[in-house]
């Protein structure tokens, strides 16, 4: 019980520190500890307005895993959000926490266009209970995005805005036996400033 309350302290007193207002923007809450999975998730997040997706992970080579992200961005007059990423584990000699390498990119397709990429680590350590698991982890990454230009007639101009950035987020796992994972993610810097969903395993 005592491994449960940090790591839901640890979540809870991230919320006051998230950035109160978010822009719309590339990349929604990456929900990624440095433990890789195979499950599909809805999740809702904010992005300025509300944004709804799912991620579909699924185990790839050498431990690591692939997923794929769609979803829909109350932004504007409407957004489509599509991405895909991946998470590999990184074994260091001492390390007494698990750590993940983590790549991305993702696209806001509607009446306002961003795209972009970002790489990052994810660090933190799996806490086994015997019905639930948790896992606490911090992600800081760096995120390049940019944003096509529009003249007043609704045309392209010629140069693009690109920004380079740099994000964090904390979060917290809770896998059930069951086969449901609860997520919770909290954003540091500049972006969406809270993102929940649940996972099935598969």
């Amino acid at each position: 019980m005592k491994h449960i309350r940090t790591a839901a302290a640890l979540a809870l007193l991230a919320g006051p520190l998230a950035a109160p207002a978010a822009r719309a923007q590339v990349y929604t809450p990456p929900f990624m500890s440095p433990v890789p999975t195979s499950d599909f998730g809805v999740y809702v997040s904010d992005v300025g307005e509300l944004g709804v997706e799912g991620i579909w992970r699924r185990p790839a080579r050498g431990g690591s895993d692939l997923g794929l992200r769609a979803g829909y961005a109350d932004v504007g007059d409407g957004a489509l959000m599509l991405g895909l990423e991946v998470r590999n584990p990184v074994v260091l000699a001492g390390a007494p926490i698990g750590l993940a390498f983590t790549a991305g990119g993702q696209v806001l397709a509607g009446d306002v266009v961003r795209l972009g990429g970002q790489v990052g680590f994810s660090a933190g350590q799996a806490i086994r209970m015997e019905t639930l698991t948790v896992t606490p982890y911090i992600h800081p990454r760096l995120a390049l995005v940019a944003s096509p230009g529009n003249d007043d007639d609704g045309g392209l101009e010629d140069e693009d805005d690109v920004e380079l950035d740099v994000r964090a987020d904390v979060g917290a796992d809770f896998g059930f036996a069951s086969g449901i994972t609860l997520r919770l993610d909290f954003n540091l810097a500049q972006g969406a400033s809270w993102g929940l969903g649940l996972a099935w395993r598969q």
